[in-house]
C-alpha cells in the first residue's frame, strides 16, 4: 500500500474509532440514549471496513475499547459494549462491502446480533453472579404486598384480587421463562433496523448499496420449518415428569419462530392489501379488527407466513426489478 493511503487509512481508522467511543459514551452517561446508541453502535466500524478493510476495522475497534476502558473505568461494562458492537459492525461492513443480498445480510445480521447478546448475558451472569431468572419471585413478592395493601383499604374486593394475582402469576412466569427469547427477538429487530440504517448512511456517502425488498416482498424459505420442528419436539418430551428444562427450551424456541412467522404473515397481509384494498378505509378497518382480535390476528398471521414460506400463496418466482427475496 502506498505511503499516502496507509496513513489516510489510519486517519480514518482513528476517526471512526474516536466516533465510536462518542456513540457508546452518550449511551452510557445518557441512558435514554442507550437503545439509540444500541442501534447505531455498530455503523461506524461498518462504514469503515465498507470504506477500507476488516484489518482497518479491527484495528479501530481496538482503539475504541482502549478509549472507552480509559475513559469509562469499568472492566465489565466496556467488555460488554465491545462485544455488542464490535463483531457486528464488522460483520455489517463486510457485507456492504461484499454486496450481500438484504435478506442474507438481515439474516446473518441478526443471527449474529442473537448470539452476541447470549454472550454478554453470560459473561455478565458469571462476573456478577445476578441471575435474571430469580427476579420472577422477588417481583411477586412485591406485587403480593402491593395488592394486600389496595384490599386492606377497600380498594379491591377478594374476588378481584385474586383474578388480578393469577394474571400477575402467568405474566410473571411468562416474562422469566421467556427471557432468552426476548433477548433474541429484541436482537433480531435491532440488528434489523442497523442494518437498514447503515444502508441510509451509506447512500448519503455516495455509495452503491443492494436494493432492500418492499415489504409486500418479503418472504421465508421454506426450511425456516427446521426452527418449528425442534421447538414442537422438545415440546412434547417437555411434558414428561421431571423434563421441565426442555419445555422451556421448545417455548422460546417457538416464541422466536413464531415472531419470525409473524413479520412473514405481516408481510403477506401487506402484498394482498396492495392488490385487493384500494380505500384507505379499508385498510383502517382492517387495522380496528386486527387491534380488536389481536390474540386471533396474531395467530393468523403467523399461520398465514408458515403457509408461505411452505407453499408459496403469493407465488412469488423471485426478486422483480432489482429486488431481491428476504
Amino acid at each position: 500500500m502506498p505511503p499516502e493511503l496507509k496513513n489516510q487509512s489510519l486517519v480514518e481508522g482513528a476517526f471512526f474509532a474516536a466516533l465510536t467511543t462518542l456513540v457508546a459514551l452518550l449511551g452510557l452517561y445518557v441512558p435514554p440514549l442507550y437503545p439509540v446508541a444500541g442501534l447505531a453502535g455498530p455503523l461506524p466500524l461498518a462504514v469503515l471496513v465498507c470504506r477500507r478493510d476488516l484489518r482497518t476495522g479491527v484495528l479501530a475497534l481496538l482503539v475504541a475499547a482502549v478509549l472507552l476502558f480509559f475513559l469509562f473505568g469499568r472492566p465489565l461494562t466496556v467488555l460488554v459494549l465491545v462485544i455488542d458492537f464490535g463483531p457486528l459492525g464488522l460483520l455489517l461492513g463486510l457485507l456492504y462491502k461484499r454486496r450481500t443480498s438484504a435478506g442474507l445480510s438481515v439474516a446473518a445480521a441478526g443471527v449474529a446480533a442473537a448470539l452476541l447478546t447470549l454472550v454478554t448475558a453470560l459473561i455478565t451472569f458469571r462476573v456478577t453472579g445476578i441471575n435474571p431468572f430469580v427476579t420472577g419471585p422477588e417481583m411477586r413478592r412485591s406485587m403480593e404486598q402491593v395488592l394486600a395493601w389496595y384490599q386492606q383499604h377497600g380498594m379491591l374486593n377478594a374476588a378481584a384480587g385474586q383474578q388480578l394475582k393469577q394474571a400477575m402469576d402467568q405474566a410473571l412466569h411468562l416474562m422469566s421463562t421467556l427471557l432468552p427469547a426476548n433477548l433474541i427477538v429484541w436482537s433480531l429487530v435491532s440488528a434489523g433496523i442497523t442494518y437498514m440504517l447503515g444502508r441510509l448512511v451509506l447512500k448519503r456517502l455516495g455509495f452503491k448499496v443492494v436494493p432492500l425488498p418492499p415489504l409486500h416482498r418479503w418472504q421465508l424459505p421454506w426450511y425456516m420449518i427446521w426452527t418449528l420442528i425442534p421447538g414442537l419436539s422438545l415440546l412434547l418430551a417437555g411434558e414428561s415428569p421431571g423434563q421441565r428444562i426442555l419445555m422451556v427450551l421448545a417455548e422460546n424456541l417457538l416464541f422466536v419462530a413464531g415472531f419470525v412467522y409473524l413479520i412473514a404473515g405481516v408481510s403477506v397481509t401487506a402484498f394482498y392489501i396492495r392488490r385487493w384494498a384500494r380505500t384507505r378505509l379499508f385498510k383502517y378497518l382492517l387495522l380496528f379488527l386486527i387491534v380488536l382480535y389481536l390474540p386471533y390476528a396474531l395467530v393468523a398471521l403467523c399461520t398465514l407466513g408458515l403457509s408461505d414460506s411452505l407453499l408459496n400463496i403469493r407465488r412469488l418466482s423471485g426478486p422483480a426489478k432489482g429486488e431481491d427475496k428476504k
